[in-house]
């Protein structure tokens, strides 16, 4: 009866946890499986600007890739001049410019939203935030406004730049096939609401951008968002704690199943009195203590501290 009540009990708390794993795993709706955020100072030059500025790529992937369209939000500085709003199709090309909405966050910030009808979405935007000449510093910071679970910075050294270092630390360098040399950092996790901040330093001298001719989005020579692969041994960490909690309790529960089994199986003699056992070993011999008598009613033997007979329950009679 203890061990049918222990396990009810348990599979009542497995369910309870399965109940909460859909939840954990799911987390925020809008959470992003990847995201890669390219930086390219000195690439063009917006007609709205004297000297070439920033050009800052956001390239998304959803990890819930259900409920679509639905719409999705980025944060980009107050300061800085939005360009496009997009989303890659199958095939790899973008969708035309989307309209957005923009509504003022806090820290400094705007929140763009708009309409996707793709997992993978783009947002792009030019910031002025260029510091000194020829020596030139660019601080960038970017807020999650949901969970990503893999965040790729990437930064592109402006054509005849020299001296180009990501003092925050950079240790990924490639040459691209459009002829720029390229730094990017490790991929990592970003919660909701955290901040990821980086610096660049360069020496530039001239004022001429990386490309003399600004063309539309779905030409820009980009890279797309590489999508990573999972390697062996690799579990969600959910997972991981529900398999160790089923293991746990199965290990109590055959633990109980074997010491119930083990009681069953132990001589009877562990479950009956001494008086008993005593008494079952000098019938088995055929033997009676000496001080045994026999019952007047049924002539069956008894032992001298007998009252009654244990056989018909005669009163043994006194002398």
């Amino acid at each position: 009866m203890i061990l049918r009540k222990i396990f009810f009990g348990a599979m009542i708390a497995l369910a309870f946890l399965f109940s909460l794993a859909p939840g954990a795993l799911a987390q925020d709706p809008n959470r992003l499986a990847q995201l890669k955020i390219s930086i390219w100072p000195e690439y063009d030059q917006q007609p709205s600007h004297a000297q070439p500025i920033v050009l800052v790529l956001l390239q998304a992937t959803l990890a819930d890739k259900s409920n679509l369209p639905r719409q999705v939000s980025v944060l980009i500085p107050s300061d800085a001049e939005f360009f496009v709003a997009t989303w890659e199709n199958p095939d790899g090309s973008l969708a035309p410019e989307q309209p957005v909405q923009q509504s003022k966050h806090d820290d400094g910030l705007t929140r763009v939203t708009f309409t996707t009808t793709q997992p993978k979405f783009w947002v792009e935007y030019y910031h002025n935030a260029l510091r000194g000449a020829p020596d030139k510093t660019m601080d960038f910071s970017f807020k999650a406004l949901a969970p990503v679970d893999e965040l790729t910075l990437e930064f592109q050294q402006p054509a005849r730049a020299t001296n180009f270092v990501v003092t925050s630390g950079a240790p990924n360098t490639r040459q691209g096939t459009d002829g720029f040399k390229y730094f990017s950092t490790n991929p990592s996790s970003l919660a909701a609401g955290q901040t990821i901040a980086a610096q660049i330093k360069y020496t530039k001298t001239d004022l001429n951008p990386s490309a003399q001719i600004q063309a539309p989005p779905s030409q820009l020579p980009t890279t797309p968002a590489t999508t990573a692969t999972p390697t062996p041994g690799t579990f969600d960490s959910t997972f991981l704690l529900i398999a160790l909690i089923v293991l746990g309790l199965a290990a109590v529960f055959g633990f109980l199943l074997w010491r119930q089994r083990s009681g069953e199986m132990e001589p009877a003699t562990s479950r009956m009195s001494a008086k008993q056992f005593q008494r079952q070993r000098r019938r088995a011999r055929g033997t009676h203590s000496e001080a045994s008598v026999f019952c007047t009613q049924c002539g069956n033997a008894m032992d001298a501290d007998d009252n009654f007979c244990p056989k018909c329950g005669a009163k043994r009679r006194a002398g």
